[in-house]
C-alpha cells in the first residue's frame, strides 16, 4: 500500500508517515512519499500508482484544489484526504470531492479516522460488479468496479449504467437489482427510473452534477430525501 503527502511543512511531512505507520496494521507493507514541490509529485504521480493522496490545500505554487483538478482532468478517481490550517477552507472543498478533512492543529486527533476511512474506501475499491450488455448491445460481458459507475437509469426492461471513463453500458436487468446490491449503499433514487452515486455529484436546488457536467435532474418527490441522503454522506467523510 503507497500513499502520498504533498505538503510544503517538512514537520507535517514527518508527523503524517509516523501516524500512518502506527495506525495501520504491521503486517500491512506501507510506503508513503513525501513531496514539498507539487511539481515533484506530478512528474512522480506519472510513473507510480498510489492507493491514497493527502493534500495541502494552501501551498503557494500550486494548492492542494489545483492538484485535485489536474488528476480528475486525467479521469483519476484516487481518494484524497486534505490537510489544512484554516477552517474556512473546508467548505469550498465539497466540490472538490473529498474523501475526507484533517486540520494540522488536531492532526493527532484527526489522522485517525482519516485513515480508517481511508481504509473503507481501498476495499470498496476492490467491490466489482458483473454487467452483460442486451444482445443489440453486443451482448460482451464486463466487470466493473462500482466506484465507476456515475448513475443507473431504468429503460422498459433494461438499465442504462454511465460510468465515469464515459462508457454507457446497456444491460437486462432491472434497477431493483442495484438497489438491493450491498455494494451500491452510496447510491440514492433521484426519481422512479434513476439511481445515482453520492460520491461523485454536486447537489444544486433540484439537479445533480457530475464532474464531466453532466446534470439530472431530481424529482419533486425526491428532492428532499436526496438531500437528506447527500447531507448524511457529506456528515461520513467530513472529519
Amino acid at each position: 500500500m503507497r500513499f502520498a503527502v504533498v505538503d510544503d511543512e517538512p514537520g507535517i511531512l514527518k508527523q503524517i508517515p509516523a501516524l500512518i505507520r502506527q495506525l495501520i496494521s504491521s503486517d500491512a507493507s506501507i510506503e508513503t512519499d513525501c513531496f514539498q514541490d507539487p511539481t515533484k509529485f506530478l512528474e512522480t504521480y506519472s510513473k507510480r500508482k498510489f492507493d491514497a493522496l493527502f493534500l495541502d490545500i494552501d501551498m503557494p505554487a500550486m494548492n492542494g484544489f489545483e492538484l485535485a483538478d489536474h488528476l480528475r482532468n486525467q479521469k483519476d478517481d484516487v481518494p484524497i484526504v486534505y490537510i489544512t490550517a484554516r477552517d474556512d477552507l473546508i467548505i469550498h472543498a465539497f466540490r472538490y470531492k473529498a474523501l475526507g478533512f484533517v486540520r494540522k492543529q488536531y492532526i493527532d486527533n484527526e489522522l485517525p479516522f482519516a485513515v480508517s476511512t481511508i481504509m473503507t474506501e481501498i476495499r470498496k475499491s476492490s467491490c466489482t460488479i458483473e454487467v452483460t450488455e442486451t444482445r443489440s448491445a453486443g451482448g460482451r460481458s464486463h466487470t466493473i468496479s462500482i466506484r465507476q459507475i456515475m448513475y443507473i437509469e431504468s429503460i422498459r426492461h433494461n438499465v442504462n449504467i454511465y460510468l465515469t471513463d464515459g462508457r454507457q453500458l446497456a444491460a437486462r436487468s432491472s434497477l431493483t437489482y442495484y438497489t438491493e446490491h450491498e455494494g451500491f449503499e452510496q447510491f440514492v433514487p433521484i426519481n422512479s427510473g434513476t439511481i445515482v452515486n453520492l460520491a461523485l455529484i454536486e447537489l444544486t436546488e433540484d439537479k445533480v452534477r457530475f464532474q464531466n457536467g453532466t446534470e439530472l435532474f431530481i424529482s419533486r418527490r425526491k428532492i428532499q430525501s436526496v438531500r437528506e441522503a447527500y447531507l448524511n454522506y457529506i456528515k461520513k467523510v467530513l472529519i
